[in-house]
């Protein structure tokens, strides 16, 4: 069985969230479904397929870094930012990326241009008007002394730019399918443990 549609490679997304149990359970599918639509939207206004000649034209530079990635025992494949100066910069973790284009049978320069696609879109998330998360109301993360303490969902962003990816670059899948295919296979998780998350998801299909 193909467990791997949008819906529910967003879903897994959304669930790392920090405040993903704070959503009400109603609400779920629809940040799904909207996060996902926003992407695509993003992704019919791009003319350009090329991601480097996107990249060239909008003066932001590529950064190659030999180690893998491994920050915190957080893995990182690229990571996007501006300096202070306003120059756009994305790191790429080649080290990192060559392990998940391995496993997933993909060129490293294939890889390479997925993961540069998906920091496309933050750059241009950051270039707008405002983030992806600040499209949906605020929940509530707290509540002490009788005041409420208001948060965003962030990881609508990271949905938002993987659906962007799979729309410009036409995949198959979305691309955090490839992390899961490297996850499985090297050991770090099991199908068991994709079954037990698809059987919550659509538990909340037919709430």
């Amino acid at each position: 069985m193909d467990y791997f549609t949008d819906e529910f490679l967003a879903y897994l997304e959304l669930k790392q969230d920090m405040f993903f149990h704070k959503i009400p359970v109603i609400d779920i599918l629809s940040y799904l479904e909207k996060s996902l639509a926003i992407g695509k939207d993003f992704a019919l206004k791009i003319k350009s397929k090329d991601i480097f000649d996107l990249y060239s034209e909008n003066n932001i530079k590529i950064i190659e870094e030999k180690h893998d990635g491994v920050f915190y025992k957080v893995q990182m494949r690229a990571q996007f930012e501006s300096d202070r100066k306003g120059n756009h910069l994305v790191y790429l973790y080649e080290k990192s990326i060559a392990q998940l284009a391995e496993v997933n049978k993909l060129s490293l320069k294939e890889m390479k241009q997925i993961i540069l696609t998906h920091e496309y879109f933050h750059y241009l998330e950051e270039k707008g008007s405002n983030h992806i998360y600040d499209q949906f109301p605020p929940i509530e993360s707290a509540r002490i002394f009788g005041y409420s303490r208001k948060a965003h969902i962030r990881r609508t962003s990271e949905i938002a730019a993987n659906s962007f990816v799979k729309n410009l670059l036409e995949l198959k899948y979305l691309p955090s399918y490839y992390d899961y295919q490297y996850l499985l296979r090297t050991n770090r998780l099991s199908i068991t443990d994709i079954e037990v998350e698809y059987d919550q998801f659509n538990k909340l299909k037919r709430t």
